[in-house]
């Protein structure tokens, strides 16, 4: 099994650093024909028909980019708890859209307005026939006002939009209070969107550990100590700099503990965010604590609250975690 060393890792970040989008690896087959929604959750099948009714309409006509907005509908935004299918969804919209489109997740959007400046990425944007949007977060002042500039943008040009937005776990958007936050922080623009609720159960669950039994062949093996791995991800930002885990299949940890650090845990769940999207199998030794366990530092905050909740249901899948069973345990 060829093995990976972190200083290799290094050197190909340098090599190659800048704004990465694309469709997480997970997602490359899916499609439209094969998505099945849960009967139990109408919201899933009404997602379906407007996503296939906005790929068969019309494309919006293509014009020079301007400053006014067209706020005819052609947007969806898709409200719903971590784990229900929202991604899959969107990606299976992406693999059946034309080009040119583009596949990015808020935080990416966030990078990519530092390092392109907001001129260059509207520009690119706007040029789109369909931009994707994973887990929008309406909890910061400053992602609100990148959110709407960007969205402008985006309408002033040619795409269609899609986008997802987790709910909020605490309880305040189990009435569809995303939907709502959206419609108050977007202002006028939220009226050239379809605003879905999309419920459902946590599929996660049922997939941990697929992802390895899937692995043929050689896989590249990175084996780093837990320490190594928290430094790493100091000096290479899992968000920026993510481009590394195009060289690694599978991560071996030596153990997983708790993050008393909340910059330490942020970074840690944006690089969960990383390893879920271009699907890494991600292994560890020894006991593994709850997810809440490890986020503990985060726990309680409302600026992370949605943080928290993605990255408890992608370490279900990634490492086999039982919550519940965990949570018994303590």
């Amino acid at each position: 099994m060829p093995e990976v060393s972190l200083a290799e890792l290094r050197a190909h970040v340098a090599a190659v650093r800048g704004p990465q989008f694309r469709l997480p690896a997970r997602f490359a087959a899916a499609s439209l024909d094969d998505y099945r929604p849960d009967p139990a959750y109408p919201g899933q099948a009404a997602a379906l028909m407007q996503v296939r009714a906005m790929l068969a309409s019309e494309p919006p006509r293509r014009r020079l980019f301007r400053r006014a907005p067209d706020l005819t509908p052609r947007g969806l935004y898709l409200d719903g708890p971590p784990g229900v299918g929202k991604t899959h969804l969107m990606a299976a919209a992406f693999n059946a859209a034309p080009e040119p489109k583009l596949f990015v997740t808020f935080d990416e959007l966030s990078a990519a307005a530092g390092t392109l400046g907001m001129s260059g990425l509207s520009r690119l944007l706007a040029s789109q026939r369909l931009v994707c949007i994973d887990e929008i977060d309406l909890r910061d002042p400053a992602n609100i006002m990148l959110l709407v500039s960007l969205l402008r943008a985006m309408l002033s040009g040619s795409p269609r939009i899609i986008a997802t937005a987790n709910a909020d776990p605490l309880g305040s958007s189990a009435k569809g209070m995303t939907g709502d936050d959206f419609r108050r922080e977007v202002g006028e623009i939220a009226s050239a969107f379809t605003i879905q609720r999309f419920d459902g159960v946590d599929r996660r669950l049922a997939l941990a550990q697929v992802r390895r039994g899937r692995l043929v062949g050689e896989p590249r093996t990175l084996r780093v100590a837990w320490d190594q791995l928290l430094q790493f991800l100091t000096d290479i930002h899992p968000m920026y700099d993510a481009a590394w885990l195009d060289l690694v299949d599978i991560i071996e940890v030596d153990r997983v503990g708790a993050l008393d650090d909340s910059d330490q845990a942020l970074r840690f769940v944006r690089f969960i965010d990383r390893v879920y999207d271009r699907d890494v199998a991600l292994v560890a030794e020894g006991p593994i604590p709850a997810p809440d366990a490890i986020l503990r530092s985060l726990i309680g905050d409302r600026r992370f609250v949605l943080h928290v909740a993605r990255c408890r249901s992608r370490l279900v899948e990634l490492l086999g975690v039982s919550v519940a069973e965990e949570r018994a345990a303590d």
